[in-house]
C-alpha cells in the first residue's frame, strides 16, 4: 500500500516545514490514519488500517449504528479508534453479546473529558 501528499517533496513537509512523517499533529492524516506496531526484531514495519470515528458531534441515538457500520468494514488486524463523550462501556456490553472473542478492547484515554478506545478485530 502507498500513499502520497500534496505537501511531502523530498521528504520534507511544506505545509509543516519539517521532515515528513505521516499522521503527526497537523498532517493531513492527523486523527485519520495510524501506523503502528513497529517490530525491532524483524527491522520493518507494519502498518495497520485504524479507523478514526468521533462520535462527540453526533447524536446519540445515531451512535452504535455509525460504530457497527464502520466494524462491518474492518477485516481481522484492523481497529476502529472512537472519541467519546462519556465512558463507552454500553457499547462494549454489546460488543460482548454479539462479537466475544472478537475484538480486543484498550481504553487510551477516560475521561473526565473525552473518552478514546481502541477496538481491535481479531481474526
Amino acid at each position: 500500500m502507498s500513499w502520497s501528499c500534496q505537501y511531502e517533496v523530498k521528504g520534507l513537509c511544506k505545509k509543516l516545514k519539517r521532515d515528513c512523517r505521516p499522521g503527526i499533529k497537523g498532517c493531513i492524516l492527523d486523527k485519520k490514519v495510524e501506523f503502528i506496531n513497529f517490530d525491532k526484531e524483524e527491522g520493518s514495519v507494519m502498518a495497520e488500517k485504524v479507523e478514526v470515528l468521533d462520535l462527540r458531534p453526533m447524536p446519540p441515538f445515531q451512535r452504535h449504528e455509525k460504530i457497527f457500520q464502520t466494524w462491518d468494514t474492518l477485516k481481522p488486524g484492523e481497529a476502529l479508534k472512537i472519541i467519546n463523550d462519556h465512558d463507552p462501556k454500553p457499547l462494549w456490553y454489546q460488543f460482548e453479546v454479539e462479537y466475544k472473542g472478537k475484538y480486543e478492547w484498550n481504553y487510551e484515554q477516560q475521561g473526565p473529558k473525552d473518552w478514546i478506545v481502541q477496538i481491535k478485530k481479531k481474526g
